[in-house]
């Protein structure tokens, strides 16, 4: 990184400092000049500083002052694509930041701006890391830290944390709608700087305390969910396995499972619909292996699952894992090759890790018919509490141009082709919305065969969900679809997770619709660190949502920098009673 933007001492010491609170601080940013001098026209009255440089530490702070207060005095680099006037003020070269959620229309750099403003500001350009509990922690520290607005909840929390939380004569107040002053915002400069020459210009007694934060407490109610796969797991591969497991979560005071159905192309339960579409009705191993299957017999994994979770007191949502996509060497590709998308020059394969998979057409009637078979087919045969879709059930963007796709956009479109360009907004749009119309089908189909059972959704975090698989969740929600998202958060370190829990499509979705966030337990040799889940999980509870979802079971016993007895001791203390799902979900 740029080391700060330090300008060469050309400005004179302000003469208008002497007695102020934060003289010390304002006097050594001038040496190295980044303060303004001088700057205020028309210049005031002649007074006692006439002929003397002048400051004005009680004036108001607009953003052009902070912004240039913040680029002399901490790295600048050049902005992100995509960045926020704010943003490109500022040179903020990522937009994992405190300020990307902030409302563009706010900047303008003549406007007066708040302590709010300046603090998240601030704790943007300092690149302060987040707080797991800021919420808590404002609460538990500040006077008024229950009335930070929610634009600058995380700033504050990051700038009260790093000891950098700084006032005249109310150090336990954010006073975030106060205006702020230039002086103010030259003392939180310093408090915040990595200089220790310059944090110690502002006096101790001029800083907030942060409070030392409890045990954090536990939702009455909650989502606790596990995804329980048959890859690189072998939970679910006979009765023994799934009892031990199953007991082994019931300890945890897990209450949902999510169990995959739908994988590689092939139901893990005896379907009648997979035998009818695809000739087989169940393959439990994700790929060819005839000594497996015939070792499984006649064993239906989902009921023995049903019946031994419900006897924990546990949910069961079946997870149609795969939705359109389907595996490079799916048989159907020789039967029904129509059934298939492409891209403009015809190429199918999508190459993910070490497999090769393609995509079934989600506008073609007879894939449509073969998922909503499978899903009226598990409603109908099993006790469950709901069903439920993932990232699958979409579409990539660069996908859409096979002959089947093209001939229904003709005909919607008098004649027209799609656009070369598979970005292009109306084209992308349409898709969009007759994969929206698919979904509302799925709804039928539950309401139909199981009113009151649940239809879940666990997408990537929008608007990347839309962007690189047509997938339009938040209207989902919006129209009343869904009773259940989990979105897949799934980030080693804690400032992108957080910054992706604001995301605002996210936020706006739990106030109506029971949302959870789905957590990167493990992959297969890359443990993810407990102390990290913990964190995750607190950020989680601090911010409101409705629980969690691991991903999944094989790799919560994986530990990483811990040893297994701290991993499970940390998970019974995370989750030291049982609870119920909430109400709605």
């Amino acid at each position: 990184m740029p080391s700060p933007k330090m300008l060469a001492q050309s400005n004179p010491l302000p003469g208008d400092i002497d007695g102020y609170w934060a003289a010390d601080c304002i006097n050594e940013l001038a040496r190295r000049g980044a303060v303004i001098i001088n700057d205020l026209q028309p210049p005031p009255p002649d007074g006692p500083f006439l002929d003397l440089a002048r400051f004005y530490p009680n004036a108001p702070a607009t953003w052009g002052v902070t912004t240039t207060m913040l680029n002399r005095s901490f790295a600048t680099e050049a902005a992100y694509g995509g960045a926020s006037p704010l943003e490109t003020e500022l040179g903020l070269a990522t937009p994992v930041n405190m300020l990307y959620t902030y409302p563009a229309d706010y900047y303008e750099p003549g406007r007066a701006i708040t302590q709010g403003e300046a603090v998240t500001a601030i704790a943007a350009k300092a690149q302060l890391p987040y707080v797991a509990r800021a919420n808590e922690l404002l609460a538990a520290s500040l006077d008024d830290g229950d009335r930070v607005p929610p634009y600058a909840v995380e700033g504050t929390a990051a700038v009260l944390a790093a000891n950098a939380l700084v006032s005249a004569d109310q150090p336990q107040r954010a006073n975030s709608f106060a205006p702020i002053t230039r002086g103010e915002v030259a003392a939180l400069v310093c408090a915040a700087s990595p200089d220790l020459q310059l944090r110690v210009t502002v006096a101790p007694a001029r800083h907030a305390v942060p409070a030392t934060l409890a045990t954090q407490a536990e939702p009455s109610a909650e989502v606790r969910g596990v995804w329980l796969t048959n890859i690189d797991s072998e939970v679910l591969f006979s009765r023994e396995e799934m009892a031990a497991g199953i007991q082994r979560l019931k300890a945890m005071n897990i209450n949902t499972l999510y169990p995959v159905v739908w994988n590689m192309g092939y139901t893990q339960y005896p379907s009648a619909v997979a035998e009818r579409y695809l000739g087989r009705s169940r393959r439990l191993w994700p790929g060819e292996n005839p000594t497996f299957e015939a070792a499984q017999g006649d064993r239906d994994m989902l009921q023995e699952l049903i019946e031994l979770a419900h006897d924990a007191d546990m949910a069961v949502i079946p997870w149609f894992e795969f939705g359109f996509m389907a595996p490079g060497d799916y048989e159907l590709h020789e039967t029904h090759p129509e059934w298939f998308t492409q891209r403009r020059d015809g190429t199918q394969d999508i190459p993910m890790g070490n497999e090769v998979f393609t995509w079934m057409n989600p506008f073609h009637p007879q894939t449509r018919s073969l998922l909503l078979g499978l899903v009226d087919e598990v409603l109908a045969n099993y006790e469950i509490e709901g069903v439920q879709v993932d990232d699958h059930l979409g579409l990539p963007v660069d996908m859409g141009y096979d002959p089947y796709t093209v001939a229904l956009y003709r005909q919607e479109h008098g004649g027209s082709a799609p656009p070369a360009d598979e970005n292009d907004p109306e084209w992308m749009r349409w898709r969009a919305d007759k994969i929206s119309e698919f979904m509302g089908e799925v709804r039928k189909v539950i309401d139909r065969r199981q009113p009151g059972a649940i239809l879940s959704v666990s997408p990537n975090p929008y608007p990347f969900s839309y962007a690189k698989y047509l997938q339009d969740w938040p209207t989902w929600e919006a129209d009343g679809i869904l009773d259940e998202i989990i979105v897949q958060i799934y980030r080693n370190d804690l400032e992108r997770f957080v910054w992706e829990l604001n995301k605002p499509a996210t936020a706006d979705a739990r106030k109506r619709t029971p949302t959870s966030i789905g957590l990167l337990s493990g992959l297969k040799n890359r443990p993810t660190d407990v102390a990290l889940l913990t964190e995750q999980l607190e950020a989680v509870r601090d911010r409101g949502y409705a629980g969690v979802s691991y991903f999944f079971y094989q790799s919560l016993w994986a530990p990483g920098n811990e040893t297994m007895d701290e991993r499970e001791r940390q998970f019974q203390t995370s989750f030291s009673q049982a609870v119920a799902r909430p109400s709605g979900s």
